[in-house]
């Protein structure tokens, strides 16, 4: 027969294990890129792209320090507004840096709030545009940095049109997905001189912990 002595210390053991389970903070989430699907660009380290002889474009996932050195080295802000909020060991944001690029064609028009991250779960959204981001600073009742408006230096916010021979480059800025679905993907493209899309889509899927 069980002492109670022995049912106390098994029952303490119990409660002891479970708290500090409790306490532990969960793994974070990692998204491997998933090029074997159907409409996905071609896959080189984390640059997913889409060449012609008369257009490219490629999108490459970057970490926090990659953006906010880029964010810095383009609009001069001192404070990144995407920083991580304290206590928080992953940002609110995913970025990707964008390169297009006008090989032959007469123009290219790149329409970036056209672009979409989309989920396993169809949920949608764009990237982060300079009026979205002030009404985020408005929500959360913070005072947007000063020169605030430099972001759109770094950041792809509206329409670019591409002359024969130019390139442009910047960044897509999403919102961390919440709850962390299994798969998303981002679409993108361009419009070519005649009409035709220039499009592809970097998908990524959940890592098994």
């Amino acid at each position: 027969m069980t002492s109670p002595l022995r049912t106390l210390a098994a029952a303490f053991l119990f409660f002891f294990v479970s708290f500090v389970a409790a306490k532990e903070p969960a793994a974070p989430v990692v998204y491997d890129p998933d090029p074997a699907q159907p409409g996905a660009g071609k896959l080189e380290g984390e640059t997913w792209s889409k060449e012609s002889p008369s257009a490219g474009i490629w999108l490459t996932r970057i970490d926090e320090e990659t953006r906010k050195g880029f964010v810095r080295r383009r609009s001069g802000l001192m404070l990144d507004p995407f920083m991580t909020t304290p206590g928080r060991e992953t940002g609110g944001f995913i970025a990707f840096h964008v390169l297009i690029e006008n090989r032959t064609e007469d123009r290219l028009v790149f329409q970036a709030q056209g672009c979409r991250l989309q989920t396993s779960w169809k949920d949608y959204q764009a990237p982060l545009d300079l009026p979205t981001i002030m009404a985020v600073f408005e929500m959360s009742e913070r005072k947007a940095p000063e020169g605030i408006e430099r972001i759109r230096s770094a950041i792809f916010d509206g329409e670019v049109v591409l002359k024969r021979g130019e390139r442009r480059d910047g960044l897509f800025i999403f919102h961390t997905l919440t709850p962390p679905p299994k798969r998303f993907q981002v679409d993108l493209g361009a419009t070519l001189s005649r009409g035709e899309a220039f499009a592809f889509s970097a998908f990524y899927k959940k890592r098994k912990q």
